[in-house]
């Protein structure tokens, strides 16, 4: 139902009005293939770090789907589930996540008031909030504010019991649970300093006789369970001296899980640490039925609940979701990785999504391990930070793909980047991106940092060269002494034409003054981007520094940041962080004109026209993206530091995008031909239908805009008919199990309404 009120929506406030379409839109259209040739199912997802699981039913289609949240960057995912050929499985959904608030170490979907609808749980930074799920026609949450609790424990000075703000400890992930078994939620959390009691805030509002939906809470206890640590391992029975201390002696990570283990109807629990890496989950059972909160909870502390083979793939201070992955009604166990501090502890970013199916009940749980890999198994995840870059590099006239890459920091402790090359099988329009080789040119043994690849011809042999921005600000220069379709890279210089920059140099090269030589720049971690002209010849370049604040463009964040008043007091101001990571990419667009896109450490990326006179300023293009659902026009989150590389992937003769990102993932924007002032007559003739499942197997279902029949077309990539037939939008069409593997045109028409057509892909 809240798909087809979303729609129901669309219509109505999209019919007759002038808009403007979106210069660019998000897009699932490149195929990438694994080593085997098996497809990527999520290739442009965008990775998962340090993930953290809720359930919703987003579509309305009465399956649980996955609210993802991404400690690094701070990033919203959706997954819708469905059926693929006859198993579950899920679809990567971006056009759900502009509707969530932008939040920091935690965000949980969990059902306050009992309405059917599950509510956000967050950390803005400074506070803990909750958002109403307010949801009628559209999906919308609205801020219930900073949540605040009655300490009945910790008195003031004055000896006053008062109202507090909710607990968050940075690095700390709390338990959002029905702790007491009165039908509302309670929130647990971790102090992480002076040992690891936790604090128990309990919501109070069924006994103090308030509706579920007016959030009251108290504070009985900040000892509960009697757990503490001592010498790093976890205690239970612990004494307890009922305070709070925020004097950090440690940075370790602390994670809660509250399940019913047993079905004796109290809640055991997972407890998450970084403190000993060989043991990163405690179990707690609780052998008390009756809930008292100090000592009188957990009797047993278990350190060897999953075997030594499961353990040992179990990232330190765990993420743990408890949530239901294959639509049975039981909840399932997904353990990740929450702990980030790499200066301490080899943090996992491959295989880090451990998943467990429950073969019991939910409040008697039997969890058999799947796999380690759940979701992320199917993205190009490499481990983490992301920089793409293209260039025919087999001389057939389509674009390959180079990516960097840190790695798993568990396997390199990011001190050995490396490239992962993908050939494209498929045409310079219809690209399929297969991986040929993890390590590209062995570059893992040259401990690399912080690369950020292209690829240029500055001699004018008709030869790409190979050039690596680095973490300390030079470019290392590889040419090619091989041929233009079978490139062999070897080293020239660590530092191309002595250029060095504040930090993470992103190099890329254009003729910026049209004079027939490529020009360079390189952004830069100051937020900068360097213009060095091409003074050279044709086939003998030479760079020369003619702008080091190119367009004036400066790409860092604006971030909250305190000063003293004239009068003593403190204040609060926005000013540009210190480091903005600038990555520049040209892009053809808008009639044949150029732009600059520039990745960001925020995770954003920006776009600014280039003016004809290159000494001005370049004017920013606003809100280049609009919302599927809303119209509403936006700049795509994508997660921390991001970084495009710019190719015509379409042959429609504008750019298009592949964006990586700090989680070690990438992302597609495919770029319009035109931005054109428009009148829509109804919604439909602007917006695109969607495939699911894509890849199919044996059956797809096409979600139309409108309740309508339809008719449905399915082309081969030569232009043959290989399916035709009439469709209503959510019902399920069978595929001809004679048609092989490959891509396939999806056409469909409802009376004058016209759709784009979409790209299916078939993988058996």
């Amino acid at each position: 139902m809240l798909t087809k009120k979303i729609q129901l929506l669309s219509i109505i406030c999209c019919f007759s009005f002038p808009t403007r379409a979106q210069l660019f839109e998000v897009s699932n259209a490149p195929v990438f293939q694994k080593a085997d040739g098996s497809i990527y199912s999520l290739a442009l997802a965008g990775g998962l770090n340090q993930v953290q699981f809720s359930n919703y039913d987003f579509n309305n289609d009465g399956r649980q789907d996955l609210f993802a949240f991404d400690k690094s960057g701070d990033k919203v995912l959706i997954f819708l589930a469905e059926v693929k050929g006859g198993g579950q499985g899920y679809r990567y959904a971006p056009e759900y996540e502009e509707y969530f608030p932008k939040g920091k170490q935690f965000m949980r979907l969990a059902d306050y008031d009992n309405d059917g609808k599950a509510d956000l749980w967050m950390y803005s930074g400074t506070d803990v909030h909750i958002y109403k799920n307010t949801s009628t026609t559209e999906l919308s949450l609205t801020d219930m504010g900073a949540q605040v609790t009655q300490d009945n424990v910790s008195p003031d000075a004055a000896g006053n019991y008062t109202t507090r703000r909710f607990t968050h400890v940075f690095g700390c992930q709390p338990a959002i649970v029905d702790l007491d078994g009165d039908t509302d939620l309670d929130f647990i959390t971790n102090l992480n300093i002076n040992g690891s009691n936790l604090i128990y805030i309990r919501s109070n509002s069924v006994e103090t006789g308030l509706h579920l939906s007016d959030l009251s809470f108290e504070t009985p206890d900040k000892c509960f369970g009697g757990i503490d640590e001592k010498n790093g391992d976890l205690t239970i029975n612990s004494p307890c001296f009922y305070y709070e201390s925020y004097k950090k002696k440690h940075a370790a990570s602390k994670t809660l899980l509250f399940f019913d283990n047993d079905g004796d109807g109290d809640m055991d629990l997972f407890y998450g640490s970084s403190e000993i890496e060989t043991n990163p989950l405690y179990f707690f059972h609780n052998n008390r039925v009756e809930l008292n909160h100090y000592k009188d909870t957990f009797t047993v502390m278990d350190t060897n609940y999953f075997s030594h083979a499961i353990e040992r793939q179990i990232p330190v201070a765990p993420n743990m979701s408890y949530v239901d992955i294959n639509h049975d009604g039981v909840l399932d166990l997904i353990l990740s990785t929450n702990e980030n501090d790499k200066t301490s502890y080899p943090i996992k970013e491959r295989d880090n999504v451990l998943l467990f199916i429950n073969r019991g009940t939910t409040d008697n749980p039997d969890f058999v391990f799947q796999q380690n890999d759940f979701l992320v198994g199917e993205m190009l995840d490499f481990g983490s930070h992301t920089a793409p870059t293209f260039g025919d590099l087999d001389g057939d006239g389509d674009m390959d793909l180079i990516l960097a890459t840190n790695g798993d920091h568990f396997t390199t402790l990011d001190t050995s980047d490396r490239l992962i090359y993908f050939e494209n099988i498929g045409s310079k329009t219809n690209p399929v991106f297969k991986l040929i080789d993890e390590d590209y040119l062995g570059l893992s043994s040259l401990f690399y940092r912080g690369l950020r690849p292209t690829l240029a011809d500055l001699n004018g042999t008709n030869k790409l060269d190979l050039f690596l921005g680095k973490k300390d600000g030079t470019i290392a220069h590889y040419s090619n002494t091989g041929t233009a379709s079978a490139p062999s890279f070897t080293l020239q210089t660590e530092n191309f034409s002595n250029i060095q920059n504040s930090g993470n140099a992103a190099p890329c090269f254009y003729d910026l003054n049209k004079d027939g030589k490529l020009d360079l720049l390189v952004g830069a971690y100051k937020g900068n981007i360097a213009y060095y002209e091409n003074s050279g010849t044709a086939s003998v370049p030479l760079f020369i520094l003619k702008d080091e604040d190119f367009g004036d463009i400066k790409v860092n964040e604006l971030i909250l940041s305190g000063f003293i008043k004239p009068d003593g007091s403190l204040g609060d101001t926005l000013l540009p962080a210190p480091f903005g990571n600038a990555a520049p990419q040209i892009i053809k667009w808008r009639e044949n004109s150029i732009g600059i896109s520039v990745g960001t450490h925020e995770g954003k990326v920006r776009i600014f026209e280039i003016a004809d006179d290159l000494t001005t300023t370049f004017a920013e293009v606003k809100d280049y993206m609009q919302h599927e659902f809303t119209s509403n026009k936006y700049i795509k989150d994508w997660g921390q530091v991001s970084i495009p590389a710019a190719a015509d992937l379409d042959g429609d003769g504008i750019s298009d995008l592949l964006i990586g990102n700090s989680r070690g993932g990438v992302s597609y924007l495919k770029g319009n031909k035109k931005e054109l002032n428009s009148v829509r007559k109804t919604a439909v003739s602007q917006k695109t239908f969607v495939l699911a499942p894509n890849p199919a197997q044996s059956s797809f279902i096409i979600y139309t805009n409108l309740n309508k029949p339809f008719e449905y077309t399915v082309y081969s990539v030569t232009g043959k008919i290989v399916a035709q037939g009439a469709a209503a939008s959510g019902v399920s069409i069978e595929l001809n199990n004679s048609l092989s593997e490959g891509v396939y045109i999806v056409q469909i028409e409802n009376g004058t309404n016209f759709y784009s057509p979409q790209r299916m892909i078939i993988s058996k």
